[in-house]
């Protein structure tokens, strides 16, 4: 298989990894604690400090996850991963608007790719 295939795959398993689990946390805090959720569109704070930190977690597994499947160069793949997370993080901000909290639109847009770098280089390190 040729290295930019397998280069692909690397990324876009990293990413899968962290969307699972950020699907996984999410699904389970709407069924054990309802009432932090908030409105659709307007999560309340407990939920948004909840999500920040879970997803700098799903972040981290990303990341590692993109260094440890990648042909060559680990951090080089978790770092293409921070910058698709940071674009679609912008992406969400924009289609979001004012229903989220400014800080809090920033803060995921900070905290995802610094995940992913850090699980990168935790496995790089390893």
């Amino acid at each position: 298989m040729p290295s930019i295939v397998r280069s692909i795959i690397a990324i876009v398993a990293g990413y899968a990894s962290m969307a699972a689990v950020v699907i996984a946390l999410t699904v389970l805090v709407k069924r054990k604690a309802p009432e932090w959720m908030g409105t659709v569109g307007k999560p309340n704070t407990t939920y948004i400090y909840a999500n920040l930190f879970y997803s700098f977690g799903a972040a981290m597994i990303g990341g590692f996850v993109a260094a440890l499947m990648a042909p060559r160069a680990p951090l080089a793949h978790a770092c293409a991963l921070a910058g698709i997370v940071f674009v679609l993080a912008v992406v969400s901000a924009l289609q979001a608007g004012n229903k989220q909290p400014r800080w809090y639109q920033v803060a995921l847009a900070v905290i995802g790719p610094l995940g992913t770098i850090f699980g990168g280089m935790v496995q790089t390190l390893g």
